[in-house]
């Protein structure tokens, strides 16, 4: 029995589609590029905001405490792919210009331009290229001393585009603070809106008061910053979620074989046989289909996107020759075990 149980959850998983690309992208974007100065301190503060369109963007308040040994000019550049039109930079609470880039005129740090394409390097070795229009670029008039620059904007968070729950995903590239003399700890806050709650990060353990989230990290021994958040949705919701319309419809199918069983302990005759056959796949998949509106109804959705659902469907003559053979099995060992007890009696 305990086989037949396996084929019957097993079945149901050889059903599933390919289907095109689950996600969109998010930003690229990266810490300053540095110079002759020390970064004795970051502190980013990430609150996620909520679009017209319903999906969730983050919007970043970045502020450095630089140490430079002299008064200096010092050319900064950052990573900016798909961020915001908008990028307020100051510098010493002055306003600072980003500057176009211009090959012809100048030379850049950590930049190089051959007659087709742009690059950036993190580590000297390596090559990262990019659209010279996705690079901001500025200079920071620095007092000696300590110095404060501040930069503010809003990036895209990668997202999925199937399934019943959106997860969001931030990143922040963390590989130019190499290339300062220093660069010191790392203050992470992150602030949710009501609609969200926190999923993972790769910055160890959070400290969380409310919607805000807080971590102290170093640059040293990490990459990137990874931080997911998701929809925030509903006990009952996060159980169906958990379970998906495959585990609610296989639930089903093991007690409606179990009922058939019964059935046909009670009367064996081939009807109760052939009935069962016919129905029990049906139902599977009616219960298996019904179940996404199920769960979309309990986390006030229309309609969520799951792949090619509907090619699930057509397998339902093979499930149905499976259940068959199975149950007739079953029918047949029913049918002996009552027959030997006739005949004892």
């Amino acid at each position: 029995m305990k086989k037949i149980f396996f084929l019957l959850l097993l079945f149901p998983l050889l059903m599933f589609g390919n289907m095109a690309k689950p996600w969109m992208e998010g930003s690229q974007h990266s810490i300053l590029f540095g110079g002759d100065a020390s970064v004795k301190k970051e502190s980013i503060v990430i609150r996620i905001v909520k679009d017209s369109l319903n999906h969730h963007y983050a919007n970043y308040s970045i502020r450095y405490q630089i140490y430079s040994p002299q008064k200096q000019t010092l050319p900064l550049l950052f990573v900016a792919i798909d961020l915001s039109e908008k990028q307020d930079i100051k510098v010493n609470n002055r306003v600072a210009t980003i500057q176009p880039l211009d090959f012809e005129k100048k030379a850049y740090p950590f930049i190089k331009k051959n007659a087709n394409e742009t690059s950036i390097t993190f580590d000297g070795k390596q090559e990262f290229y990019i659209n010279e229009n996705d690079l901001i670029y500025f200079s920071a008039d620095l007092e000696k001393g300590d110095n404060i620059i501040e930069v503010q904007y809003d990036g895209k968070m990668e997202y999925n585009t199937m399934g019943f729950v959106t997860n969001y995903k931030l990143e922040y590239s963390l590989s130019p603070s190499k290339y300062w003399k220093s660069f010191g700890p790392i203050d992470v806050t992150l602030i949710l809106n009501n609609q969200t709650e926190f999923k993972e990060s790769n910055l160890g353990n959070e400290k969380e008061s409310g919607n805000i989230l807080k971590w102290t990290i170093s640059p040293q021994n990490r990459e990137n910053i990874e931080i997911t958040v998701s929809e925030k949705i509903s006990f009952i919701s996060k159980v169906l979620v958990a379970i998906d319309p495959f585990g609610i419809s296989a639930i089903a199918l093991v007690v409606m074989f179990l009922v058939h069983i019964k059935l046909m302990k009670k009367n064996p005759k081939i009807l109760v046989l052939i009935l069962g056959i016919i129905l029990v796949p049906i139902l599977f998949y009616a219960i298996f289909l019904l179940s996404y509106s199920l769960i979309d109804f309990s986390l006030e959705k229309s309609s969520t996107k799951h792949g090619y659902v509907f090619l699930y469907v057509v397998t339902y003559p093979v499930l149905l020759l499976f259940y068959g053979i199975i149950m007739w099995l079953i029918h047949k060992r029913i049918k002996t075990k009552q027959l030997t007890e006739n005949t004892e009696k």
